[in-house]
């Protein structure tokens, strides 16, 4: 096969990589706390055996724009949004996850938790409990949670955990919202809760609309000439196999 070939195919898996990538995050617009994906690419260089070289494409890896989010303001006092680069802990089956969707709710015991069940952790990994008679429930920006009583009285009900991570590309992203990290947690230094807020994507769907467009065009240009020179190789092919019968 020709080198033209294979350099164009590992260009149209790279593409692939890329689309697949770009649709995840359109997919992932609306999702609360969603940092999208972006893909990093690079040519290699390969010895053909003549003394040249072949750059082929390869995506060596993928990184996730930290940046935040919108803001939205709900009122829901138990929608809390993370200024600054913070992340939620929040209890799983599988050990304590970090998130930025701070979309919660109070379960029938009073605790604190994700829409899918998982408690939300405070600064010492236990779980965070509120009265069924609380009201004015305030959630402050370093976490501290409290609540006004049926006799008037302003009771502390817990600090909602936040953290903060020296290397966020470190963390492993298990699904849209939720992350893992073997680093240890830090005290946050410049993160800080806003309450009755919820965090939005960061992904433009405009922006992500026009890199499908684009990518789009280039798998179809590239599919293209990767026909072109087959059946050039086959034409090629076809002479040789005439010359030699004649």
């Amino acid at each position: 096969m020709d080198n033209s070939i294979y350099i164009a195919l590992s260009r149209q898996l790279a593409l692939f990589r890329d689309m697949d990538t770009t649709a995840n995050n359109l997919a992932n617009a609306d999702t609360p706390g969603y940092n999208a994906e972006k893909m990093m690419f690079t040519n290699y260089l390969v010895d053909d055996g003549n003394r040249h070289k072949m750059a082929f494409a390869q995506d060596i890896s993928s990184f996730r724009n930290t940046q935040s989010g919108p803001m939205q303001v709900t009122g829901n006092p138990f929608d809390l949004a993370i200024a600054g680069p913070g992340y939620f802990a929040v209890e799983t089956a599988l050990g304590t996850r970090y998130t930025k969707a701070g979309h919660f709710t109070i379960g029938e015991e009073g605790m604190l938790m994700t829409p899918a069940g998982n408690p939300v952790l405070d600064n010492d990994g236990q779980r965070i409990f509120m009265e069924v008679t609380d009201r004015d429930i305030t959630v402050m920006g370093n976490g501290f949670i409290t609540a006004t009583t049926p006799a008037g009285d302003i009771e502390e009900r817990g600090q909602v955990g936040l953290f903060e991570f020296e290397d966020e590309q470190k963390m492993e992203r298990l699904n849209n919202q939720l992350f893992k990290t073997d680093q240890p947690e830090l005290e946050p230094v410049e993160a800080r809760i806003l309450q009755g807020t919820i965090e939005r994507s960061n992904v433009s769907a405009i922006e992500e609309l026009v890199r499908t467009t684009k990518l789009s065009r280039s798998v179809t240009s590239t599919a293209k000439f990767i026909e072109i020179m087959y059946d050039l190789q086959r034409k090629t092919s076809n002479a040789y196999a005439r010359d030699g019968q004649s």
